[in-house]
């Protein structure tokens, strides 16, 4: 009898742990970019905590292949978001490298002439993110940097889907 209680009692607890509600464990976001770190790219982006605020990551990858020109692109970049959660709406800041390789030298770098680099990028944009899910839109300047170039007005748009 006092192993039938204390498995009833068991039964009891692990259903009342289950019937609560359950948070999601951060948020999540895949979109499809045109412009910014990675020209165009499609991307994972995360959150590191259960907020929607704070730090995040993204990774991506793109391809263009136009009249026997190709560029392939994989940005890798840190983000942080500030804004209103209830609303879905922020001010996203961010960091990228974006490792490209291009079957031209776009940028005529005699040192390196084979057509790959690593862009280095900023990122100053809107974001809506709504935190239960749902369609997503970014859309701000990225400028570029590296050893021997900087363009400061690069802009992006990008739209996805939250989860």
């Amino acid at each position: 009898m006092k192993k039938v209680m204390i498995i009833a009692i068991g039964l009891l607890l692990a259903l009342e742990v289950t019937a609560q509600e359950r948070k999601s464990p951060r948020s999540e976001n895949i979109y499809a970019e045109l412009g910014g770190p990675g020209l165009f790219t499609f991307n994972y982006d995360t959150r590191f905590n259960s907020e929607s605020n704070g730090l995040g990551a993204r990774v991506g990858v793109g391809y263009i292949g136009v009249d026997g020109y190709s560029l392939l692109s994989i940005p890798i970049g840190l983000n942080y978001l500030m804004g209103n959660e209830e609303e879905g709406k922020y001010f996203e800041v961010g960091i990228n490298g974006a490792y490209t390789s291009s079957s031209d030298n776009w940028y005529e770098d005699e040192e390196d002439p084979d057509g790959s680099h690593v862009l280095g990028s900023l990122v100053f944009g809107y974001r809506k993110q709504p935190m239960d899910g749902g369609f997503t839109f970014r859309a701000g300047l990225s400028p570029y940097f590296g050893p021997n170039y900087f363009f400061p007005f690069v802009p992006y748009v990008s739209f996805g889907y939250a989860f």
